[in-house]
């Protein structure tokens, strides 16, 4: 008999349990084993800089290239809001900074100068492709290792819920919880962005667009008419200056039309193409289609047409996974008399249930009393944004 309960479960569930599972305990695992991902994470992702954290830009360049043996901030910015939301800034790559860098660390002399050294020039190339390496590869790499590492606290069975037995669940944790220890058959759960059971490199680690292109048509559509990415920029004094930065060369400059004169040298002309195919290869690779996913799983979705009521547990509701929500409804009988239970423990967590109504048009009689008390989910339950 179909199925009229769904659980949706998030990260939140896991805390709850006592597992270390946010993105800030995942920051923690990359440090003690692979510190350079974290860094180039931190350094090239979001609205600020690693390098922000350094009273001294020298002190800044050895942390990053001599790793561990060098002092590292442990409370960065990035700690509250780069890992706190670390789907989301998946796509925040900042094509700005990594030509920045590049830049800063290009030979300032061309290839017919006697003293030019091919290995000074593609050594800041080299740079910008190990940046890639580290947060697509390596990071899922390392992503897949750690969540076999979870564990839940001791004496966690004393705070084991009442789960309806008859219920299917979309879980978006890769651990075996519901399996393992509450005893949820295989069969009622869809991990829909994998299980830890999978081979290296399968689980779903990336942030959400159509595809690559649409993602790229987008930043240079919001981006195209700010002023640093303008053809002539002005100096302190009011005098105008052909802009030269790197991003504004590789990605709004008309060759044709602008001419070639802002590049000052070939070197950084030809620099640009290989730090494009670099930069470019990291959206194709970080991607998380979900129309693909939902396809994966179709036959779950397709099993939920007499649901009536949904039961959602520690997942952030964030817009990143708003398109199975959508699905879910698309594949309800009667979603108008579907009822929906929400456990919420902060202001935020509320904030984000309205957010959530309204996008679904999920009316307020239709959000029936959750049968979990905010007592009953203790401060680790305060995580559910942290993952999911």
């Amino acid at each position: 008999m179909p199925t009229e309960h769904l659980y949706v479960i998030g990260n939140g569930f896991d805390r709850y349990h006592g597992a270390k599972s946010s993105y800030w305990d995942f920051r923690g695992y990359l440090l003690r084993h692979d510190d350079w991902c974290a860094k180039y994470f931190e350094l090239f992702f979001g609205p600020r800089s690693l390098a922000n954290n350094f009273d001294d830009p020298r002190d800044f360049e050895l942390s990053l290239n001599f790793g561990k043996n060098i002092p590292y901030p442990r409370n960065t910015w990035a700690v509250k809001f780069l890992w706190n939301d670390f789907e989301r800034h998946l796509s925040e790559l900042d094509r700005e900074k990594v030509f920045d860098f590049l830049d800063g660390r290009l030979p300032r002399i061309d290839r017919d100068d006697d003293n030019f050294s091919y290995a000074d020039y593609f050594a800041p190339i080299d740079f910008i492709n190990d940046t890639v390496n580290e947060c697509t590869f390596e990071m899922q790499y390392h992503f897949h290792r750690w969540v076999n590492t979870l564990q839940y606290r001791k004496g966690f069975k004393r705070d084991m819920i009442k789960l309806d037995p008859d219920a299917v669940f979309l879980n978006f944790n890769y651990t075996l919880f519901l399996e393992d220890h509450y005893h949820v058959p295989r069969k009622s759960i869809c991990y829909i962005h994998g299980d830890r059971r999978q081979p290296f490199g399968a689980l779903v680690l990336g942030h959400r667009e159509i595809d690559a292109d649409t993602a790229f048509e987008r930043w240079h559509h919001k981006h195209k008419k700010r002023k640093r990415y303008r053809q002539n920029l002005k100096d302190r004094k009011g005098r105008y200056f052909a802009n030269d930065k790197l991003a504004y060369l590789a990605y709004f400059h008309n060759d044709e039309k602008q001419g070639m004169g802002n590049y000052r040298l070939t070197t950084r002309y030809y620099a640009i193409d290989e730090a494009i195919r670099n930069t470019e290869e990291y959206f194709r690779h970080n991607i998380k289609q979900c129309d693909e996913i939902i396809k994966r799983h179709r036959l779950f979705f397709g099993s939920l047409s007499n649901v009536k009521l949904i039961t959602i547990l520690g997942h952030s509701l964030s817009d990143v996974d708003l398109p199975y929500f959508q699905e879910i409804i698309r594949h309800v009988k009667y979603p108008e008399n579907v009822q929906w239970q929400f456990t919420c423990h902060s202001d935020k967590d509320m904030a984000n249930m309205n957010k959530f109504c309204k996008i679904l048009n999920i009316p307020s009689e239709r959000i029936a009393q959750s049968p979990y008390e905010i007592s009953d989910f203790k401060t680790d339950w305060a995580g559910i944004h942290s993952h999911q």
